[in-house]
């Protein structure tokens, strides 16, 4: 009888103390149960007999966080292309031509944190103070997802942003982007005569799909070495070597992977994303003749992304004396074309011709025009 009225008149007293289990047992174990944590918990209240109908409140709050049921909730429509959650209360789901905000009441700050907490956790990511920043793909609901977090302590109003980008299981194919004859020829024709390749774009632009649009059409024969530091690329040849970089851990970077990939004797060389250290080995490769190099580069536009690439290879490289003229030249000399990406578009294609001094020599050879509002 006292297990009744523990149970009817002290839920959030109850609710508190599974919570302090539960927060125990997850930083040891992440393959716990809610039994587990249930039977620790009425363990130390001295509750032996209850229904399943008093514990309801509890199996929701556990499948809400270590589940991150919220979540999963708002998966209904596979056709939006990411999830930012702003705070505890809302999020924003974006479709390629809207945005929807979506609120969720019933979850407070503290479980806000901890369950996005518990996902990092997971997928054996460290994520806290010292480490604020965190990206990796995880699946969710047999959906995979790309995952970035920002910790709470990063921002002035000490909440935590977490953005979830939609990946598509199947590599998408050029026909996705809805060229003309001319234009797929040419694309496939950069693939076939192994052209280096640089994919420019904002987040969100359409970068990656793109790329793997273009890995498609590979031929199977070729054994093609794929560097990322998030999973995105999934596997399109029977010859694919993947490796994903772990920045945390010696000679695991993308750096190091570049630099062990030469040594493989690859066809082609695929590195997800330019952002630091990986920009010089990469470039050095194409400088010893490696053919059909691709990758992606945030930039503005095509001389943009030409611009960005000889940066990130002055600040980067280890010889700190060469002029900037040299590195615009080993850039300009190496890559073949640039291919601009913009609302999921193609936006500008470019064909590298040179340079002079810090200049970038180019044609444009494809532009699409965007209607754009004020």
């Amino acid at each position: 009888m006292m297990n009744d009225k523990i149970l009817q008149n002290y839920q959030l007293e109850v609710l508190e103390l599974f919570k302090v289990h539960y927060r125990k047992m997850s930083a040891k174990d992440m393959a716990l149960d809610f039994t587990t944590v249930l039977q620790s918990t009425f363990c130390e209240l001295g509750i032996i007999k209850f229904s399943p109908h008093e514990v309801e409140f509890l199996k929701t709050w556990f499948d809400t966080i270590h589940h991150q049921l919220f979540i999963t909730n708002m998966l209904n429509d596979g056709q939006f292309n990411e999830i930012i959650f702003h705070s505890n209360t809302e999020a924003q789901k974006i479709y390629s031509d809207k945005k929807e905000i979506i609120e969720f009441p019933h979850l407070t700050p503290d479980d806000y944190q901890l369950s996005f907490e518990i996902m990092a956790q997971k997928n054996n990511i460290a994520w806290n103070f010292s480490v604020p920043f965190a990206s990796f793909s995880t699946s969710i609901a047999n959906q995979e997802f790309r995952i970035t977090l920002i910790h709470h302590s990063t921002s002035a109003n000490r909440i935590s942003k977490i953005f979830l980008r939609s990946l598509q299981k199947i590599n998408p194919r050029l026909s996705l982007f809805n060229e003309n004859e001319s234009t797929m020829e040419l694309l496939i024709g950069f693939i076939k005569n192994k052209k280096n390749i640089l994919i420019s774009g904002s987040t969100g632009s359409g970068k990656t799909t793109f790329l793997r649009a273009l890995l498609s059409e590979i031929s199977p024969e070729e054994h093609v070495v794929v560097l990322e530091d998030t999973h995105e690329i999934l596997t399109f040849s029977p010859h694919q070597t993947s490796f994903l970089s772990h920045d945390d851990l010696l000679k695991k970077s993308l750096k190091d992977y570049c630099a062990y990939a030469l040594r493989m004797s690859p066809d082609r060389l695929i590195v997800g994303e330019m952002r630091s250290t990986e920009v010089v080995p990469y470039m050095l490769a194409m400088n010893t003749g490696h053919k059909g190099l691709m990758s992606t580069i945030h930039a503005n536009s095509c001389v943009d992304a030409l611009s960005r690439i000889a940066l990130l290879f002055s600040l980067y490289s280890e010889n700190k004396e060469i002029d900037f003229s040299l590195i615009t030249k080993l850039a300009c000399k190496n890559i073949d074309y640039v291919i601009h990406m913009e609302n999921k578009n193609i936006s500008e294609i470019c064909r590298v011709i040179g340079s002079e001094g810090e200049t970038p020599f180019y044609e444009i050879i494809y532009e699409k025009n965007f209607a754009r509002t004020s």
